[in-house]
């Protein structure tokens, strides 16, 4: 191989050779070399422009799958084009007229393959006017079936800064993306879960297996504070009207939880599970300290949970009841988030984690530290309990962001975050919109395979 570089000393030494023959010989290879020279030059636009071609029909790729769903074949096809024109460097879009494009629905593929023809310089005086270039690139468009539960905090607090109204224009925003996001039916569903101490599910479960009825709690008058109190001082009964006192009205319970009268208007609350039950989802329900115990509603202004769905009319609707009341207790709203995102009882529209292309999700919002649950009002050791949620939650392949809203335990909730960027510290209550959008668009990004 010769050298671009030889050529000037050759040049030098034939200037200052007085022989014939050099002169000849020098003039006999020099077309062969300056042909050799030029068609290399020639190879590298070339490849250069071959490289150029790639990238732009690669993007168009990337682009038409983002698209497609919105986007008719002819309409396609325009904008894959005009898009590889658009990357070309000027040398080649002169040369390039259009790509065979492949548009496939059923397996949502698009192939595209193009070519261009690189003229030549030097490489022109052997007879060979351009050089063809091509490339090939294909992609596929769509989102993961997507599972995602919406696990908010429903307590007295929420009614303070605008809090609930901007958490009900947030959901309703995420609702909508996700809605628009669906290529199919089904592929994008929602869960709601609200949440104070409590959390409240459809009376219609009333006969399911998992359900555990008369649950007894001691209530002990404080003489002092003048109130009645479950567990000596920790946790104030404020709803006297369920309880069965003593003569001396000192000593109560509350009155047996049946399945008539859970099943009343106003009633359908559900209070932890017995430990460690409290922390992790499902089981046999063979044994009472697995069921989910059934209980009187401390505010029964809460909002239902709402499984699984794809009715993003009934969805939104159901955001519209959300009414603060009541104290905080992430852990139980953790929980039934995970439970309306497992097959297994007490909810069953979830896909089995097994699912290919399947992600499940969770958004816990709340606005307070953790007050009471069924065992104590002592904080630190709830959050004991919403930590140990958290990480089960997390160790079965959801994964959770979290929002605290102005006040709230922060390391909590970062700790029960999936990753730190998927913990969001909200310090006034506009802020929810703009969030809710941008992880609502995170979760519905277009999945692209090139």
């Amino acid at each position: 191989m010769i050298k671009i570089g030889f050529l000037p000393g050759m040049v030098r030494r034939f200037r200052r050779d007085q022989r014939g023959n050099v002169a000849m010989m020098f003039g006999l290879a020099l077309v062969p070399l300056m042909g050799v020279v030029g068609v290399a030059i020639d190879y590298s636009r070339a490849s250069n422009a071959r490289q150029a071609l790639n990238s732009a029909i690669d993007s168009a790729a990337l682009m038409a799958a983002r698209d497609a769903q919105k986007l008719s074949d002819a309409d396609l096809r325009t904008r894959i084009n005009a898009w590889i024109k658009d990357n070309l460097p000027p040398d080649v879009k002169g040369e390039y007229d259009s790509a065979t494009i492949t548009i496939d629905r059923t397996a949502r593929t698009i192939k595209i393959a193009a070519k261009a023809n690189v003229p030549t310089t030097i490489t022109n005086l052997l007879g060979k006017t351009v050089l063809p270039v091509s490339s090939t690139s294909q992609s596929t468009w769509g989102t993961n079936t997507i599972e995602l539960a919406l696990v908010l905090d429903n307590t007295g607090s929420m009614a303070q800064n605008n809090k609930m109204t901007n958490l009900k224009t947030a959901s309703k925003s995420l609702l909508t993306i996700m809605k628009n996001a669906a290529i199919t039916t089904d592929q994008i569903r929602v869960s709601i879960v609200p949440f104070n101490t409590q959390v409240r599910i459809s009376r219609s479960f009333k006969d399911e297996t998992w359900m555990r009825y008369g649950l007894v709690r001691n209530v002990t008058y404080n003489t002092n504070n003048r109130a009645y109190y479950v567990n000596n001082t920790n946790i104030r009964v404020y709803d006297t009207g369920n309880l069965s006192c003593d003569s001396s009205g000192i000593t109560c319970t509350y009155k047996t939880v049946t399945k008539s009268t859970w099943s009343a208007s106003s009633q359908g609350c559900i209070t932890d599970r017995d430990k460690n039950y409290d922390t992790t989802d499902g089981g046999s329900y063979s044994a009472s300290e697995q069921q989910y115990p059934a209980f009187w509603c401390s505010q029964t202004s809460l909002a239902e949970i709402m499984p699984l769905s794809s009715d993003w009319t009934a969805l939104s609707a159901r955001v519209d009841t959300m009414t603060p009341a009541g104290n905080t207790n992430v852990t139980i709203g953790a929980m039934w988030g995970w439970a309306t995102l497992t097959p297994a009882a007490p909810f069953t529209e979830a896909k089995p984690a097994t699912e290919p292309n399947l992600k499940k999700y969770m958004i816990l919002l709340t606005d307070g530290d953790n007050t009471e649950n069924r065992f104590t009002a002592t904080g630190s050791d709830i959050d004991a309990r919403t930590r140990l949620a958290c990480t089960n939650a997390k160790a079965a392949g959801i994964k959770i962001y979290t929002i605290r809203v102005i006040d709230g335990d922060a390391d909590l909730l970062k700790g029960c975050a999936s990753d730190p960027s998927m913990y969001y510290d909200v310090t006034n209550a506009s802020q929810l919109d703009p969030i809710f959008k941008a992880i609502a668009n995170e979760i519905s990004a277009v999945r692209l395979t090139l």
